[in-house]
């Protein structure tokens, strides 16, 4: 399968501009991938003060939009936005199969109070996988710093994604948490970050990247722009717990001592 990582640097909640530039970059990908991931909140960056930016899950222009440019072009796309589900704003990363259709939607679990996001965004309260080949469980930016999640996912996807917003001075972290979740979970892990200066001065560099279940930083068969594109072979990561069945050694309980 061949993937296509996009490093978008989001113009400060503009949606209007953000979908030309996605419409012009799955133009340009083509045939060339299978998918398309965005980094997290890809229409309007990470802006989680402002709600009117939230649109209802069930009527919302962008989804529907970024549907018609998925059966256009033939490509299952994950992107990010904060939507509305009744009263409650969640930061979600939306997958969108080559038919237009909504194959999942995750809302964020672990909110990242440092900047305050959770003073105003509610945290999601489920896992969510994608049924697409392997299995894909999603996960966005924060939710990196804590593995229990990708334990639980794991168990059922081969390929883990993180889209994010994850800043310049912490990208050390955010290769070597990378790193981490692709070993001990035995995955391809998939991270998708923005780039540029967002509208809180916050600056983010090319850092996308997928780590193999062994955990090797694979190199693209192809780059152009801000968009790198892998061929990942499902058959490496099944062979890896085959070969190294490390996760049927995990405790499922492990007792405090009193």
């Amino acid at each position: 399968m061949k993937i296509a990582l996009v490093s978008l640097n989001s113009v400060w909640e503009d949606k209007v501009a953000n979908l030309i530039a996605v419409e012009s970059i799955l133009k340009s990908i083509g045939s060339s991938a299978d998918y398309v991931v965005f980094p997290e909140m890809t229409l309007t960056g990470f802006s989680v003060t402002n709600l009117d930016l939230a649109e209802d899950i069930k009527n919302s222009d962008s989804i529907n939009y970024i549907q018609k440019l998925a059966k256009k072009y033939n490509l299952n796309i994950i992107f990010g936005l904060l939507i509305s589900l009744g009263k409650n704003i969640h930061n979600s990363s939306i997958a969108i199969n080559k038919n237009g259709d909504i194959a999942a939607s995750y809302e964020k679990i672990h909110l990242f109070s440092f900047s305050g996001e959770d003073k105003l965004i509610r945290s999601g309260n489920n896992i969510v996988s994608l049924p697409w080949d392997g299995g894909w469980g999603l996960s966005i930016c924060f939710d990196l710093r804590f593995p229990e999640l990708y334990q639980q996912l794991s168990n059922e996807n081969l390929i883990l994604v993180n889209i994010a917003n994850w800043p310049k001075t912490r990208v050390s972290h955010w290769n070597t948490l990378l790193n981490a979740r692709a070993i001990e979970n035995q995955s391809f892990m998939i991270g998708v970050n923005r780039t540029g200066i967002d509208g809180n001065g916050l600056e983010y560099e090319e850092s996308s990247c997928i780590f193999s279940p062994l955990g090797n930083n694979l190199s693209p068969v192809m780059t152009f722009k801000n968009v790198k594109i892998f061929e990942l072979s499902l058959e490496e990561a099944r062979l890896t717990r085959l070969n190294f069945p490390f996760k049927n050694d995990k405790r499922r309980i492990i007792h405090k001592t009193p």
